[in-house]
């Protein structure tokens, strides 16, 4: 088949996502293929057909159909791509005549999402945003663990190596020993890694400062050390430390950027799955099977009012009461913490032991007062995320300022003044419905407070 010139591969960045979009109407692809052509390499197709036969050539992340088409329909199509190309993302453009055709679609091609015709420029833009965020990470979260599986069969190979070698000359057991400590400490390595970029797409996903949380793990691992525990028990509290918020990635921008007293019941609901996503999305990790259950755990409380399990006491794993009282620590002297009030770290200090035996175990707390003499780092990010209706003057930005366009509004290092602040929101007017970050340099509470 001849593809027209602009159906042909983009000399672009090989790493760029990759849509298809097919629809009967050449001005809505034409529309489609301007909303996307900034951030994404865009082909597309006139129906169901040409759309099959091009998917037998290219790769895409993500699929974007109309519904009603001449021949093949979007939902027949997206089941073929569903039994064809089970990894590519999927969603369809339908009208609200098309609902029982929707339904269908979503059981047999089970698709990601269905935006409903005529679409919002920007709610669009967000979504096929948050699909190909999802993929990205689903992909790299498979490659890791491919990667797991294949240095266990290599240590697997290796230790059958060995004993051959042991059996037929012990003078050879000596370099086999040493390839299958080498094995070993190549897959610790591949593991911390995969910990460690796990980690990185948290902190960007949450709009924590890079690195804030391996400072926080740290001081989660001295806890565990203080309180007792021994050997891998510490390793699983750090682990635990640095992937507790990993559920939190498929969370919805409403539910990320606020506070628990601002959250409705909805929005509270789906907040309370978090620890849960996180532990069956880690579990399948066997180095991390511990370390999950401490993170769907970490959110209950010693008086049994917190969740999933509705634990209380001594009920609630140890490690995962240490997890929940270093948490806790860090997240009252953020913004939007479940208060709704930033508190200074000494009032943090005060809010743990007078909570002591309501929501935290008494004798840990008393503990992790001593861990806090002992340690010396800070854990708290310098960096905060803000809505436009927070901002002040004199606030400076930590990073560049972006439209929900993507075009740069203000540059990092700028000191915010008034008439700044009152552009900025003259422009979410603009954008209601779509809350624009900004990420400024933390104030500590005094400043906070008398500002």
């Amino acid at each position: 088949m001849m593809l027209s010139n602009q159906n042909m591969p983009r000399s672009a960045d090989e790493n760029r996502p990759r849509l298809l979009i097919v629809d009967d109407e050449s001005e809505v692809r034409r529309a489609l293929r301007r909303l996307f052509r900034r951030n994404y390499d865009v082909l597309d197709a006139a129906g169901g057909a040409e759309a099959l036969e091009i998917l037998q050539d290219e790769q895409f992340d993500l699929i974007i159909s109309d519904m009603r088409m001449p021949g093949m329909s979007g939902a027949e199509l997206l089941k073929s791509c569903y039994l064809l190309y089970p990894d590519m993302a999927r969603l369809l453009l339908t009208g609200f005549s098309d609902l029982d055709s929707t339904i269908l679609a979503v059981n047999e091609g089970r698709i990601h999402r269905y935006v409903g015709k005529p679409w919002d420029n920007d709610e669009l833009n967000a979504i096929v945003a948050e699909i190909i965020d999802l993929h990205q990470l689903k992909s790299a979260n498979e490659s890791l663990n491919a990667r797991v599986v294949e240095q266990n069969a290599e240590l697997a190979r290796l230790n059958r190596e060995l004993e051959q070698k042991y059996l037929q000359k012990s003078d050879q057991v000596g370099e086999a020993e040493s390839k299958l400590r080498e094995a070993y400490r190549s897959l610790h390595h591949e593991f911390n890694s995969m910990v460690h970029i796990l980690t990185g797409l948290i902190e960007a996903r949450i709009g924590e400062e890079p690195g804030s949380t391996e400072k926080f793990a740290r001081l989660a691992k001295s806890f565990a050390e203080f309180a007792g525990l021994q050997g891998q028990q510490i390793q699983d509290v750090y682990f635990a430390a640095l992937l507790k918020n990993f559920g939190k990635v498929s969370l919805s921008d409403a539910v990320i950027r606020k506070s628990l007293t601002q959250l409705n019941a909805n929005e509270k609901k789906e907040y309370a799955h978090f620890s849960v996503n996180g532990q069956t999305s880690l579990m399948l990790l066997e180095p991390l099977q511990n370390a999950s259950n401490i993170i769907r755990s970490h959110t209950e409380l010693y008086n049994g009012r917190g969740f999933p399990d509705r634990l209380a006491g001594d009920a609630i794993p140890l490690e995962a009461r240490i997890l929940r009282i270093a948490s806790d620590y860090v997240e009252l002297q953020r913004e939007h913490n479940f208060l709704g009030e930033k508190l200074s770290e000494e009032n943090a200090r005060i809010y743990l032991l007078k909570m002591a035996s309501q929501r935290y175990d008494r004798e840990l707390v008393d503990v992790f007062m001593d861990v806090l003499e002992d340690f010396s780092e800070g854990v708290v990010s310098q960096v905060e995320r803000i809505t436009i209706r927070e901002a002040r003057a004199g606030m400076v930005l930590e990073d560049n300022l972006y439209s929900p366009s993507g075009t740069v509004l203000l540059s990092a290092d700028t000191c915010l003044t008034e008439r700044h602040i009152e552009k900025l929101r003259a422009l979410q007017r603009q954008f209601e419905g779509h809350d624009i970050m900004l990420h400024i340099a933390r104030q500590d509470a005094n400043q906070a407070s008398s500002s």
